[in-house]
């Protein structure tokens, strides 16, 4: 009994534990469904890549297949790659306050200063010197040189395309080039231990005969997994090259949109609604025709979705000149966002934004007579690997 009270008063006479001061709440403290409501604010814009970078928890949790599935398969697209006019790629933001140019310098190439951009997808570029092909992802200085096919010389164009796994996502591990040839031939590259160079052969069937002189400058655009080039000597008739076989075929336009043989008046451009359109200069009018069913031969498919008559639309634009537009202008890069033109008198360069039609001469974009190649940041954001240093892959 004894020995229980003593028990007793020695466990009054214990200090107290002093309670926790409860520290400040942060936007880590936050359960996850919380913080995903402030992300999804963000939608997929540089901002929500740079804060799946922060820390691992953020990354989970943007990159969390549920948290995707609110915006789909789209990446943000932070700016495009342009040719300057000493010939070398440079990269314009679509927002300086967004996003730092310098980070998507392609300095890191060997001899950086010989490569000319030949096309774009998600965050890789395909590059090419004459010779050589490089595909390389300017945001984390990676890169893979390509062995060129020696035996073909005539190309046509090379082409990026989606990797080979079930999400067709692309990155730098996972990718395609497609290489078009003498309007016959095509080749396809793929990444990966069983890839390489695969060649395919078409057989072109048709009264169509096709010059000899065919080449790069006759490419006219590139939709919906279909690259195409105009067909000199006819209106209606068109070289397609289908990205996923890689065989050749011609088809023909309706007499409506004429394809003219004279290179810079049409544009073939496509988006992520599917819908193939037509971009025509008529008499300097700016034309925008659309096809909604692309599996149709029907003529009557074809609707004019937008027009603006360019020689008024122009006035009170900066450099603008009473001289332009006495001849027909001329496209100099189209895609789905924006064209580019110039009056064939002078290049003086003015975009017209094809969801608006609104005409614009004050922008970045405008200095520089080429194709923009869109580029855009790796998605889904991956946490960045400060120890990976920028080189080869």
């Amino acid at each position: 009994m004894a020995s229980s009270a003593g028990h007793r008063r020695r466990g009054k006479n214990r200090p107290k534990k002093k309670k926790k001061t409860a520290g400040p709440t942060t936007v880590q403290d936050l359960p996850d469904h919380l913080f995903e409501l402030i992300l999804v604010r963000l939608g997929p814009s540089p901002c929500l890549v740079r804060a799946a970078a922060a820390c691992k928890r953020w990354c989970r949790v943007v990159a969390n297949p549920g948290f995707l599935a609110r915006f789909g398969p789209r990446a943000p697209h932070v700016g495009d790659y342009h040719t300057d006019q000493g010939g070398q790629p440079l990269f314009v933001p679509s927002s300086p306050v967004a996003v730092d140019g310098r980070r998507f310098s392609l300095d890191f190439l060997p001899d950086s200063g010989s490569w000319d951009i030949a096309d774009s997808r998600g965050s890789l570029l395909l590059l090419c010197d004459g010779h050589d092909l490089i595909v390389c992802e300017p945001l984390t200085g990676l890169y893979q040189g390509i062995i060129w096919l020696g035996v073909f010389r005539r190309r046509l164009g090379a082409f990026l395309l989606d990797g080979d796994d079930a999400d067709r996502r692309v990155s730098m591990s996972n990718f395609r080039v497609l290489a078009a040839f003498d309007r016959t031939t095509a080749c396809i590259f793929s990444t990966g231990s069983d890839g390489g160079w695969r060649l395919v052969s078409s057989a072109i069937t048709g009264d169509i005969e096709l010059p000899s002189t065919l080449g790069p400058e006759n490419f006219v655009g590139r939709a919906n997994g279909t690259i195409y080039w105009g067909i000199e000597g006819s209106d209606t008739d068109v070289l397609v090259l289908d990205e996923s076989t890689a065989e050749f075929s011609t088809a023909a336009l309706p007499e409506a949109l004429w394809w003219p043989s004279h290179k810079g008046i049409s544009r073939v451009v496509g988006g992520e609604d599917g819908v193939l359109r037509v971009i025509r200069l008529i008499n300097n009018e700016l034309k925008v025709f659309a096809r909604r069913r692309p599996d149709s031969d029907d003529d009557d498919e074809w609707s004019l979705e937008m027009q603006l008559r360019l020689p008024e639309a122009t006035l009170g634009l900066p450099g603008r000149e009473e001289s332009f537009f006495q001849q027909e202008a001329m496209i100099v890069s189209a895609n789905t966002r924006y064209v580019l033109l110039t009056p064939s008198e002078e290049t003086w360069l003015f975009s017209v934004e094809l969801d608006t039609m609104r005409v614009e001469r004050n922008h970045e974009r405008n200095k520089y007579a080429g194709a923009a190649h869109p580029y855009k940041l790796p998605w889904p954001p991956a946490l960045a690997d400060p120890s990976r240093e920028r080189g080869q892959d």
